[in-house]
């Protein structure tokens, strides 16, 4: 544990090198006011935070003012070599870490969870994407406003683009916690944009993870994500109003294909609710060489059901 908070405490003391560095602006952005230290907290079943959002220079925030996503990711990707803004985040992932708990302490509980004798458990289906119970990160990189042409809403539509630093101590293994200091540096796009009548956000990175646990081993990873709501389109529309995502694990040492996910979700928009329902399916494909030792999985290839219902508010 003493050797999880050092870790932390290092990657925290970058941002005092990181405030010393001069950021590159595009040229062809409009800019703002840059923003000042806040406190951002957003809760949801999944994944909840609590954020501390820290500009590293007096320079102005650039605005991208565009509707189309491709311009937007490449306006935020040119500006990504020096940092001059800081996210330090605490997250847990509450359903994750409610199933571990349940599994752990109400074993009986647990096991009502299994359809027949289908092999599927609905407390694992709900969580199997996530690996472990929470986190802490510290982010730095480049922002940058996000607004379509001609338009007059002023909200907290935002991209970013930059370098993770993220750590924690535990490890998760078929809802199993298991002992492991773990940490994670990537490379990633992303961003947020939530009108009245669209939200957008999306993930794109590549990144490595370290276990001090011999037994889960170290691994390189690519993560897509897109998530869409839009009130202008039909629930026929299938590429709108959805969500999916693709990750894949790598071995660091042979660069064997240990672990395999992917997400397919479709939201139902309803005029006049303030909510919208969405099911997310999917699979997640794992090889006994993602783990060494007691971990390692005897029964050979395993594919598990995804299957995470929502709300989205």
């Amino acid at each position: 544990m003493s050797t999880f908070i050092h870790r932390f405490r290092l990657v925290c003391a970058l941002a005092v090198l990181c405030a010393q560095v001069q950021p590159v602006c595009a040229d062809d952005v409009n800019v703002e006011s840059v923003s000042k230290t806040e406190l951002v907290f957003e809760t949801d079943p999944y994944y909840t935070d609590v954020d501390l959002n820290v500009p590293l220079t007096s320079k102005p925030i650039p605005t991208i003012t565009s509707d189309s996503e491709s311009v937007i990711y490449r306006e935020l990707i040119k500006d990504s070599l020096i940092p001059r803004f800081m996210v330090l985040e605490a997250s847990v992932y509450p359903v994750a870490a409610i199933s571990t708990y349940i599994k752990s302490h109400s074993p009986d509980l647990y096991r009502q969870g299994e359809i027949g004798h289908s092999g599927i458990n609905l407390f694992e289906s709900a969580t199997v994407g996530f690996q472990e119970p929470w986190a802490v990160s510290a982010f730095f990189g480049n922002v940058a406003k996000l607004k379509r042409p001609n338009e007059t809403h002023r909200g907290n539509d935002y991209g970013y683009t930059g370098y993770l630093f993220s750590a924690g101590n535990r490890h998760i293994k078929s809802n199993t916690l298991v002992s492991d200091n773990w940490y994670e540096f990537e490379w990633k796009v992303k961003g947020k944009i939530d009108r009245p009548d669209e939200k957008l956000s999306w993930s794109f990175r590549i990144g490595g993870r370290f276990n001090e646990n011999k037994n889960v081993n170290d691994v390189t990873y690519i993560n897509l994500h897109r998530s869409n709501l839009d009130l202008r389109y039909s629930f026929l529309e299938w590429f709108e109003n959805a969500n999916y995502e693709l990750r894949m694990h790598f071995l660091q040492k042979d660069a064997q294909m240990v672990r395999l996910e992917l997400i397919a979700g479709k939201k139902v928009p309803v005029k006049g609710w303030k909510f919208t329902p969405t099911m997310s399916i999917g699979f997640v494909w794992s090889s006994p060489n993602e783990y060494s030792g007691v971990l390692r999985e005897i029964r050979g290839n395993t594919t598990t059901l995804l299957f995470r219902p929502s709300l989205e508010f």
